[in-house]
């Protein structure tokens, strides 16, 4: 399979994305990365598909690409949560019913359907995420970009997110996590870790989070359920990563 997003900042920094990937950026770069994602740089080529991003193309281009970014997380262009929602389908040519039904669908899977006629600005920070990676998801893009936002979720609504992304990836899609928070990078397939303008590791998420003496020496740590897991296994209590609450619960339970 070809990636479809590459990205090149100046000439350490290099990332490529094939469909179905679910990656965490962690590190001390992650404000560039994304500046540049949004608006391009002199030293950055992006690759999206088979076009590059340019000036001239890159509105057409970032229709592929939706946004959810923690700076704009308070800010918002509908008055209710269903315009809101809808704000980004208008675009699309869609009959008025046809955004109402597909609204209504949509936020049910994101436990928002209740609260579809609430002014947005009266949400909880965690449902306020919801409701931005839903606008974000709603209009069929190919990559997601999320930018530390997920922290901002309560531990259900996390959950809830994760299955909802990762069915995302299993059609195709790609997203990528833009955080600084270790314990977030848990739920994706794939860690890539950026100081200093070099990428320091990458690879599969356990395999990231193995190298425990490199993120310790950037000041990363592990994440607490890893840390955890580490210790039951190396007393021989399970003999694999369990890296939920339930899940690790559950094979104690089975010792």
């Amino acid at each position: 399979m070809d990636d479809y997003l590459k990205y090149r900042f100046g000439t350490d920094v290099e990332i490529n994305l094939k469909e179905k990937d679910f990656v965490s950026i962690i590190g001390n770069m992650n404000d560039l990365l994304i500046y540049t994602l949004l608006f391009g740089h002199k030293k950055c080529n992006i690759f999206v598909g088979d076009k590059e991003v340019t000036y001239k193309n890159s509105y057409e281009i970032r229709k592929r690409v939706s946004f959810v970014l923690y700076q704009h997380l308070d800010i918002f262009v509908g008055e209710t949560v269903k315009d809101e929602i809808a704000f980004g389908l208008e675009s699309l040519a869609l009959k008025k019913d046809d955004i109402t039904n597909l609204i209504q669908s949509e936020s049910r899977l994101f436990k928002l359907d209740e609260l579809l006629e609430r002014d947005p600005n009266s949400l909880g920070s965690s449902d306020k995420v919801k409701m931005k990676i839903l606008s974000s998801m709603i209009v069929k893009p190919k990559i997601i970009i999320l930018d530390n936002v997920i922290s901002e979720l309560d531990y259900n609504d996390k959950l809830l997110v994760f299955d909802i992304l990762n069915e995302f990836c299993k059609n195709g899609g790609i997203v990528i996590n833009f955080t600084n928070d270790i314990e977030d990078t848990l739920f994706g397939d794939k860690i890539i870790v950026i100081y200093d303008k070099k990428v320091i590791c990458e690879g599969k998420t356990i395999s990231v989070l193995n190298e425990d003496k490199i993120l310790k020496r950037l000041g990363l740590g592990l994440p607490f359920i890893v840390d955890l897991n580490k210790y039951f296994m190396d007393y021989g209590i399970i003999d694999k990563y369990q890296l939920t609450n339930e899940k690790l619960v559950g094979a104690l339970w089975k010792k």
